[in-house]
């Protein structure tokens, strides 16, 4: 018998599918004053359920682009990633990138199947100084609404956690042990529900179905 396959699913284009992820530097790196690169310093963080947390950023007066993740969306290898920090969960980044004016204005999360996205614009703007450290802030998702393991909801906040990030930057970039780390926003500075709630939408992988014909 001769079997002809019919793809059932969605198959959606992701808006994310041209933008990396952003390395972070290398234990060994360091801060050249005389570069015409400067060095992003700040965190993302979440509360409750493991998935892959991301906040996209771009250039303003550049072409540069691309995410910073905590957590995974989908696990290949049932072991949960580690995080920097000792009583919450997420990573601190630590990204060299061109002196500039950039701005964030969009995240995402990957939940299995499940991704999720604001429902509100904003913008949060940073400029990386040439041979230059700048702290922009700490971003930290919680999980609202869950199904078994999926993450369904989020919210997101923006802080300032100052002390909480350069303590893990000191310890785990021993070169940047004395270099100045510029502040990018105002002491203490709080902004609650950063893109409003989060929308949802389901990501189902092609099912192929035998017909005889």
């Amino acid at each position: 018998m001769i079997y002809k396959f019919i793809i059932v699913g969605l198959i959606v284009l992701s808006l994310t599918a041209c933008v990396s992820p952003t390395a972070n530097i290398s234990k060994s790196y360091s801060l050249d004053s005389n570069s015409q690169n400067g060095l992003l310093v700040g965190s993302v963080k979440y509360r409750g359920l493991l998935s892959g947390y991301r906040i996209y950023f771009r250039g303003i007066d550049n072409e540069q682009s691309g995410y910073f993740e905590a957590g995974v969306g989908i696990m290949l290898i049932p072991i949960p990633p580690s995080s920097d920090f000792k009583y919450t969960k997420g990573n601190l980044q630590v990204a060299e990138l061109p002196a500039g004016k950039y701005e964030i204005s969009r995240w995402g999360v990957k939940s299995g199947y499940v991704s999720l996205s604001q429902t509100q614009p904003f913008a949060i703007n940073f400029e990386i100084k040439p041979g230059k450290a700048t702290y922009i802030g700490s971003f930290i998702f919680t999980v609202t609404s869950s199904i078994g393991l999926t993450v369904t909801g989020v919210k997101v906040d923006f802080e300032e956690k100052y002390s909480q990030d350069i303590a893990v930057l000191r310890e785990k970039y021993p070169n940047l042990g004395s270099t100045e780390i510029f502040m990018g926003l105002e002491p203490e500075f709080t902004k609650n529900d950063v893109g409003g709630t989060s929308s949802a939408r389901w990501e189902m992988p092609p099912v192929f179905i035998p017909v005889g014909g």
